[in-house]
């Protein structure tokens, strides 16, 4: 048995990892206590499934074999099922005592590269303006000696950032089959850049264990990821998971030390917007314990509370509300 702040590493193999989807029947490949830390070792999708293989992929964008990491191909022989997004999962993490109704704590620790580069993709249909590129772009961006900066080209550095960009549990059974591509009330493929290390993320549970799932990690974004991605960057997550039964949720909910975060997902945006309004105003109201009415926390969103389109290119987009801490209420 595995006690509480002990941290466990899970690593990503042929037996832990999944193509693009949350299955409600997987077996988890591992159980934890609530108020474990597990560091996992991710790996980006990026070059897994190249005609040639990863280590080819990767040689061929200048980057040297002993740098691919070698589990790479183990997890491109993976069957894919019909459906499945082109994102590489590891898990599920069932966290003991999680029943459908509770909220899984995800208290984010640390973020780490695997490997010192990344690669953005792009071309014809990707992101937000698909007409926008003739042939396919495909950036291999390398850390400096630092680990502080990607060197984009033309004298350009942008910041390491590092983040998951899929952390999900898994959907409830009467979702059927559900693609990692969408993100949705379970999370998902969010690509909230701001969920970094010292953050926090809460998700509704729908299956017992919760059944965590993560992925698409990415060391630099743009709120929105516009051309389809980010920096496509293998990381180690490492973070602890709590079961939460003081909490109820309907849509994921996150926190910085200076931002508490709502979100709202939907494929049309003005719907992602409206449930972002109604989860901002609905938590300013409880947080204040009735303190203020409705109407109070409405306006207040107006005019103190920045809605911002954090992912735009999966199907569904997400919009947060930033919600800054000094702005709230005392009780």
């Amino acid at each position: 048995m595995i006690s509480p702040r002990t941290a466990v590493v899970l690593p990503t193999t042929k037996e832990t990892a999944i193509w693009g989807y949350f299955p409600t029947d997987r077996a988890p490949v591992l159980t934890v206590d609530s108020g474990t830390i597990v560091r996992i070792d991710a790996v980006n999708q990026t070059g897994v499934s190249a005609a040639d293989g990863p280590v080819a992929y990767f040689e061929a964008l200048g980057v040297p074999a002993d740098e691919v990491l070698p589990e790479l191909a183990e997890i491109a022989r993976n069957p894919r099922p019909a459906g499945s997004s082109g994102h590489v999962l590891t898990g599920p993490v069932a966290v003991r005592g999680a029943e459908p109704g509770d909220v899984l704590e995800i208290s984010i620790l640390d973020v780490s590269p695997r490997v010192p580069y990344g690669v953005n993709i792009s071309g014809p249909g990707s992101g937000v303006c698909g007409d926008l590129l003739d042939t396919a772009s495909t950036r291999l961006l390398r850390l400096d000696g630092d680990g502080g900066h990607y060197a984009f080209g033309h004298g350009i550095e942008v910041p390491f950032r590092p983040f998951a960009g899929i952390m999900a549990v898994a959907p409830p059974t009467s979702a059927g089959f559900v693609s990692a591509n969408p993100p949705d009330r379970w999370g998902g493929n969010m690509d909230f850049r701001d969920l970094v290390a010292g953050t926090t993320l809460y998700l509704p549970v729908f299956q017992p264990g919760g059944m965590f799932y993560v992925g698409d990690t990415h060391g630099a974004q743009g709120h929105g990821e516009v051309n389809q991605t980010a920096v496509e960057h293998s990381m180690a997550f490492t973070a602890r998971f709590t079961v939460r039964k003081d909490l109820h949720l309907e849509w994921p909910r996150a926190e910085s030390d200076t931002y508490v975060w709502c979100m709202g997902i939907d494929a049309d945006l003005d719907v992602a917007l409206r449930i972002a309004v109604e989860e901002a105003v609905g938590y300013l109201v409880e947080h204040s314990g009735g303190a203020l009415t409705t109407a109070d926390a409405y306006a207040l969103c107006s005019i103190a509370v920045d809605f911002v389109v954090a992912e735009a290119v999966d199907g569904n987009k997400v919009i947060v509300a930033y919600i800054a801490k000094p702005l709230l209420p005392r009780r």
